[in-house]
């Protein structure tokens, strides 16, 4: 069934598909993850993040099964926690999963992928084998944090362009070495699920700064690579977590038939576009 939650089930999906059972966001953050500003009334009304259900808003995070706390007004930040319920069916391993149809992804005739946290080198999709090539680290701060970047004022015909889908950012910078020049399927884990798959005529430049790696300030708005944010976009929430983050590749000369079987079975909640 889809949830009941309007312009905001963009938020439903994305608490759906996070890892972990805490959510430090900003309401820049919640921004970004609907492809639209908030309400005034977000920043001026505390009721607004209320968990009372009254309000589509509220459904979209209570249908995916989390509760708001810790709303500060001033900062504009507040915490999204799974509510108990939820926590303890993660705690078990059965994790927070509904449906790729309740969703609204691609139908999955198959639960997301569980990856053991002593992850091997190898990793079996869908019968493919898949071998690690790297572990994504976004460049830290002082304080341990991840570097975020908001590239967007750098692009000079701004003012003329709207910003795409997954535009609004902030994003973060990696660089990952010995990477192969070679086609196929790649796939990211986060904190041992299945996030994301993706095809590649040379992953060592899809995974390059000029990839996802580091986002240009062209690409933020329409026109540009709206993917290159999504992805690193949501590398940066998972960095923000301190989750786990991992690369994978199946090389071959025609990936797009796998790529297609993997999105249709597994559903990865990254694949939005499907």
């Amino acid at each position: 069934m889809e949830p009941r939650c309007g312009k905001y089930t963009p938020l439903f999906h994305h608490l759906t598909a996070l890892g972990g059972n805490r959510w430090p966001a900003t309401f820049e953050d919640v921004a970004s993850v609907l492809g639209r500003p908030l309400p005034k009334s977000a920043s001026h009304h505390r009721a607004w993040w209320a968990n009372d259900g009254s309000h589509s808003q509220a459904r979209a995070w209570q249908q995916a099964g989390w509760q708001t706390c810790d709303v500060d007004l001033g900062a504009a930040t507040l915490v999204f926690e799974r509510q108990a319920s939820n926590t303890a069916a993660i705690a078990a391993g059965g994790g927070q999963r509904t449906t790729a149809r309740e969703n609204g992804i691609t139908p999955a005739s198959k639960q997301a992928i569980s990856v053991p946290d002593d992850t091997p080198n190898t990793l079996a999709l869908c019968g493919q084998t898949f071998r690690l090539v790297a572990r994504i680290s976004p460049e830290l701060a002082s304080d341990g944090k991840p570097v975020e970047d908001m590239p967007q004022k750098r692009y000079r015909a701004a003012a003329s362009l709207p910003l795409n889908r997954h535009g609004h950012g902030p994003f973060c910078r990696f660089s990952v070495a010995g990477l192969p020049a070679a086609p196929g399927v790649y796939a990211v884990t986060v904190a041992q699920q299945l996030a994301y798959v993706g095809i590649t005529i040379d992953l060592q430049q899809r995974w390059g700064p000029q990839g996802y790696g580091r986002i240009h300030p062209r690409n933020c708005f329409k026109g540009g690579q709206s993917t290159n944010c999504k992805v690193n976009h949501a590398i940066l929430l998972a960095a923000r977590e301190r989750q786990s983050v991992r690369l994978w590749i199946h090389e071959t000369e025609t990936p797009r038939p796998l790529e297609a079987h993997l999105i249709d079975e597994l559903a990865p909640p990254w694949n939005d576009q499907r």
